[in-house]
């Protein structure tokens, strides 16, 4: 089975589908998943008309899938339809689907056979088993109006620091949507970075290590930062202070800011909608910060795709945990010394 799942994905990279470059990150990904579901299907199917007394086992399993991923198809198609054009869509429907029937019929279908994929799809893949990139896809179709179900139906990605390095002695433990993937932070202060649609979305979430030259801050000293506000000074150059307040986790003190900005990259003008989350441990500031971006001329979608990862970005944030807290006791904080606050 797994060999005919991987005839569907060359049959899908053989289109003409790579040509296309209306979104040259999320094209290859979506036709595979798009050929994942309907090759599934068409199996189903099979084993249905093959093994009648098979059939409601059959319908189980699709109907197991689908309370997991929901209507994948119906999703995709407008996608698909978007990137492609209708009638290049129809074309390229009918063809897969044309010779997925051709390898689909050349396949035996034993009775072991079609009872061991009934169990895979309805209790395996069902739960998640699927292989990369193809479950973060199927994840960011299904979950991508809601980020934040994601997240707490249990499709998650655990990260560790292990203090060396960008972290700065730091030990976090942090967990993330199973469809973000990771990537290496281009800056000397990010840590990590996760971009949402297996990489290809506009949404990212990083974290953040900065050092603040010795001084540890305490509750008070971010309720001043607050009242003063300090706290519109860390905003970076042409961006805007939205919203801001005081948070905690683990029990150590933080704070949270909303904030947008427009900056110049590669000649293009590019809008930025952010929270970030930041919090201080001994002599370091750690935050994770949340974004969503677009085009100047597009910044309203940035703003809607916001909306929607806000409550995500509270997710990640509170499932911080620092095992080293617990290990040693807090230090005594020096007494003469002023507030240093970060910058971004």
């Amino acid at each position: 089975m797994r060999t005919f799942l991987l005839m569907v994905w060359l049959l899908v990279c053989a289109t003409p589908l790579k040509a296309i470059e209306v979104n040259q990150g999320n094209l290859p990904g979506l036709a595979e998943a798009y050929g994942f579901v309907l090759g599934q299907k068409l199996s189903l199917e099979r084993i249905a008309r093959e093994y009648p007394d098979l059939a409601r086992d059959a319908l189980l399993a699709r109907l197991s899938f689908e309370r997991t991923f929901g209507d994948i198809h119906g999703k995709l198609r407008p996608k698909m339809v978007a990137f492609m054009g209708q009638e290049l869509f129809q074309q390229f429907h009918s063809d897969l689907n044309a010779q997925l029937e051709q390898i689909n019929g050349q396949q035996e279908i034993t009775r072991e056979i079609a009872e061991q994929f009934l169990e895979e799809v309805g209790n395996r893949r069902a739960k998640g088993d699927i292989y990369s990139p193809t479950l973060e896809y199927l994840l960011a179709i299904r979950f991508g109006d809601n980020p934040a179900q994601e997240y707490t139906k249990g499709f998650r990605q655990r990260y560790h620091t292990d203090g060396t390095g960008k972290s700065l002695g730091v030990i976090l433990n942090l967990q993330l949507p199973k469809s973000w993937q990771e990537l290496e932070g281009n800056r000397p202060h990010i840590v990590r970075k996760w971009k949402s649609e297996a990489g290809t979305g506009m949404e990212l979430i990083m974290l953040q290590v900065r050092g603040t030259e010795g001084v540890s801050v305490t509750r008070a000293d971010v309720a001043e930062m607050m009242q003063s506000g300090e706290i519109e000074g860390l905003i970076p150059e042409g961006g805007a202070l939205l919203d801001y307040g005081m948070v905690s986790v683990e029990g150590l003190p933080g704070y949270f800011m909303d904030f947008d900005v427009l900056m110049e990259r590669a000649g293009m003008a590019v809008y930025q909608k952010m929270r970030q989350y930041s919090f201080f441990y001994h002599d370091r500031m750690i935050s994770v910060q949340c974004s969503a971006g677009a085009l100047e001329s597009d910044y309203e979608s940035a703003e809607v795709r916001f909306e929607r990862v806000k409550p995500l970005c509270v997710q990640v944030f509170n499932s911080v945990v620092l095992p080293d807290k617990y290990l040693r006791p807090e230090p005594e904080r020096r007494g003469n010394e002023g507030v240093l606050m970060p910058a971004i």
